[in-house]
């Protein structure tokens, strides 16, 4: 009795694998000879981030003695709109710290940010459509005098704006001009702040 079971059941398997094995792939139509068969296909467009990407450390090119400036080019700044977006638009904005040496604390040692100035130029490059707006346009010249916007306040460095048509992604690369003005007041050393950009 049990070895019947035991059969039936080995027969049954193999009955249910060959029909797996061997079933019949589902159609989502068929068509008569001459007629038009369609498959629809579908597939999906991905969206990343707005970024903005900077160099970590730069050491300005041209030092300054108290009363003169220090300047030099930032590097390039780089904002990549991988949103896929059907309004991509965007403002990059730049801002900066007071400038010291030492602690900062002692006379002579700070340089406020309202002697810092930004001049973001035009792109160097762009992708996509949409209009491409340089915060301060060029040129952007070595002082004197000292070209560009005051960091005392978060500034526009450089944005995007579009039309209706102005649709998905998009990038600007810019190189811009930083100018200190040197206090009378500074004294001698390495002067160290910060410059950031965000975009949003």
């Amino acid at each position: 009795m049990r070895r019947g079971l035991a059969s039936a059941a080995v027969v049954g398997a193999a009955a249910l694998a060959a029909g797996i094995l061997t079933a019949t792939p589902a159609y989502a139509g068929t068509c008569v000879a001459s007629d038009p068969c369609d498959t629809t296909v579908t597939f999906d467009v991905t969206a990343g981030a707005l970024q903005i990407t900077v160099p970590d450390t730069v050491d300005l090119a041209n030092d300054g003695a108290p009363g003169g400036f220090a300047y030099g080019q930032l590097g390039a700044i780089t904002v990549d709109d991988l949103r896929a977006s059907a309004t991509p638009s965007w403002v990059a904005t730049v801002s900066s710290t007071a400038f010291i040496t030492g602690t900062g604390a002692d006379p002579g040692t700070s340089i406020p940010a309202s002697d810092i100035y930004y001049c973001s130029g035009d792109a160097t490059a762009t992708t996509g459509s949409g209009t491409f707006v340089p915060g301060q346009a060029s040129p952007c010249d070595p002082p004197p005098p000292a070209d560009g916007t005051a960091l005392d306040t978060p500034a526009t460095a450089f944005s995007h704006t579009v039309l209706p048509a102005d649709t998905g992604n998009n990038s600007a690369t810019w190189n811009p001009l930083l100018t200190v003005a040197v206090p009378l007041s500074a004294i001698a050393g390495q002067f160290t702040g910060t410059i950031t950009h965000s975009v949003a």
